[in-house]
């Protein structure tokens, strides 16, 4: 697998004030720290060799399509660029979350709700309290919902890369995408936090699911996941 693109620092004060209002007044600066994290942008990340100081994590998703026997999905968390981001995925696929008012849950018996493939561009899942887009819940903290944007260090350069499918700024619960192609227009805003490492054919597969805007029609469900 090829690796991780970096996110590049951008530098320029014009640059800067034009995009400083996008979603909210310093969002675009305060981003670019996130981006500049010397903690971050010290490590390159490579899915073939992991970095000598901390092996990376998989975790899988089986995956049913229709109901149908399931095929795995592998995927390999940047733990060392985005240790919380990878966190929250490794304890959704294993614990869940429990919250005193919405309850307990994981990505078991979660579905794959939303199929873009208009473009190419991703597919998501992960909302375990819905199951439509419209819920989530981190599994950081108990009765915690949301947890911050981490850093932008990683770019979603290619096919396959994980991002957090956020309610807005800082605001991560448990949706995330996968994605079809590069997205660079989410580069400092989502963060990449893994990628897919086996099941490529199975993205194919969850790719090719008949959609009305960009609904599926048939139920794209994780039936097992867990830790590797």
């Amino acid at each position: 697998m090829s690796a991780f693109g970096r996110a590049k620092l951008v530098r320029g004060a014009g640059d800067a004030m034009s995009r400083a209002g996008a979603r909210g007044w310093g969002w675009y600066h305060r981003s670019l720290a996130k981006m500049n994290a010397p903690e971050a942008a010290a490590v390159a990340y490579d899915s073939v060799v992991p970095t000598p100081s901390q092996s990376r994590p998989r975790a899988f998703l089986d995956v049913s399509i229709g109901g149908a026997k399931a095929e795995r999905i592998v995927v390999e968390l940047a733990k060392d660029i985005v240790p919380k981001t990878a966190t929250n995925f490794l304890k959704m696929c294993t614990d869940g979350f429990k919250s005193k008012a919405l309850g307990a849950g994981s990505y078991k018996n979660s579905k794959f709700h939303n199929v873009n493939v208009t473009k190419g561009v991703y597919v998501v899942g992960g909302d375990v309290l819905h199951g439509d887009g419209t819920g989530g819940h981190a599994a950081l903290e108990e009765n915690q919902r949301y947890f911050d944007d981490e850093n932008y260090a990683l770019q979603f350069s290619e096919e396959g890369v994980l991002g957090m499918a956020n309610a807005g700024i800082n605001k991560n619960a448990s949706q995330f995408f996968i994605s079809l192609k590069p997205l660079p227009h989410l580069n400092g805003r989502n963060v990449a936090f893994g990628k897919v490492v086996e099941g490529q054919n199975v993205l194919k597969s969850i790719e090719s699911v008949y959609c009305v805007q960009h609904k599926p029609l048939t139920d794209i469900e994780i039936v097992s996941c867990g830790v590797l």
